[in-house]
């Protein structure tokens, strides 16, 4: 502050107080309060630039950020807001999705078979082998298993693969369905269907788990975005009933439903295959001979186990031993044989 200008203040109160000397103190402590907001003002003058800078990160933090919108929808009860903001991609790192799950109470994710029973992925829709081939006359001609002629690789040379192959086409939380990406549904029945390129060797995958004697049920296969959306949402109102909080309840859905927009379901390529006697989406699935079967198998015929045992931290999601995706023969062949989830492919690969 200019010294002048202090001492100007300094002579003028305290000549003040000298004259009402019933008032010193008050008048003392007005000085002091004077010279205060001087030094205040004149600092914020000459520092204006740094504090409006500042100012407009804490405003716009508060206003828009993550947790101060959801936790407002939370408080207000403002639904709309809460189901807009769960179709909005959230997680920018993929580790912020693979935390530990958290409850109400303790810090546990309610338990796997009370959730399947308060809120259904579906309407429970099953579709067995008969039932595609009775409404599919799609006409099977491909090999059972292994590779076929065209996707045959020379021995000893190191397989080229495509980033544009509509087969390998990476979605996740970090990579939405691409605008320009375009299929075809191919349809069995009015609530089974699937991009109809990948048909042809889902049925050869039946068909070859039905001669060992096993009966594969495809659940849930293509989703609308609108279906995408109410199964997140659903899910979400499930876990908040249970006592969590709106980003809790959140953050815990987004490790078992893939946020809109970001779902392979929505694109046709990713199927969730049990058997006739598991249905339900749980991981015990992985301990029936279905589920042995498809994990030892599913990649003679193109396709993986999307998000493995393991590999959460990459995927995102937790594991879901019934998920399985299309890539074809070839990289399902290589992911299998390297254990490699489809992130750790495209690292490698593309």
């Amino acid at each position: 502050m200019d010294k002048t200008f202090r001492k100007n203040i300094i002579t003028y109160f305290t000549g003040v107080a000298k004259k009402h000397k019933l008032l010193k103190y008050p008048i003392l402590a007005v000085m002091f309060l004077s010279l205060f907001a001087c030094y205040i003002g004149r600092n914020f003058v000459s520092n204006g630039k740094r504090y409006a800078g500042i100012a407009f990160v804490a405003v716009f933090f508060v206003s828009s950020c993550s947790f101060s919108y959801a936790v407002f929808a939370e408080r207000t009860g403002f639904t709309s807001a809460q189901e807009t903001y769960s179709a909005v991609v959230e997680v920018s790192d993929i580790s912020l999705a693979v935390v530990e799950p958290l409850s109400a109470q303790s810090g546990v994710i309610p338990e796997e078979s009370a959730l399947v029973a308060e809120h259904e992925d579906d309407e429970v829709e099953t579709y067995t082998l008969d039932d595609l081939l009775e409404n599919h006359e799609h006409k099977v001609h491909g090999t059972e298993s292994g590779q076929t002629e065209s996707e045959a690789v020379p021995s000893g040379e190191e397989p080229a693969f495509d980033s544009t192959d509509w087969r390998l086409v990476l979605i996740n939380k970090q990579h939405p369905i691409p605008e320009e990406y375009d299929f075809k549904l191919g349809t069995f029945t009015s609530g089974m269907r699937c991009d109809e390129r990948v048909i042809e060797d889902l049925l050869l995958m039946m068909q070859a788990a039905k001669k060992d004697g096993l009966n594969l049920v495809v659940r849930s296969p293509y989703r609308t975005s609108d279906h995408q959306e109410d199964n997140f949402n659903g899910r979400i109102k499930s876990y908040m009933k249970q006592g969590l909080s709106y980003m809790e309840a959140y953050k815990a859905t987004s490790r078992v439903i893939t946020i809109p927009g970001c779902s392979e379901h929505e694109v046709g390529l990713a199927l969730d295959i049990t058997s006739d006697t598991f249905i339900p989406l749980l991981q015990g699935f992985a301990d029936t001979e279905e589920g042995k079967w498809l994990d030892a198998h599913s990649h003679e015929y193109g396709f993986i186990l999307r998000y493995p045992s393991g590999k959460e931290y990459i995927t995102g999601i937790e594991y879901e031993p019934w998920h399985f995706r299309y890539v074809g023969r070839e990289a399902a062949g290589i992911m299998k044989e390297k254990e490699l989830c489809l992130e750790e492919f495209w690292d490698k690969y593309l």
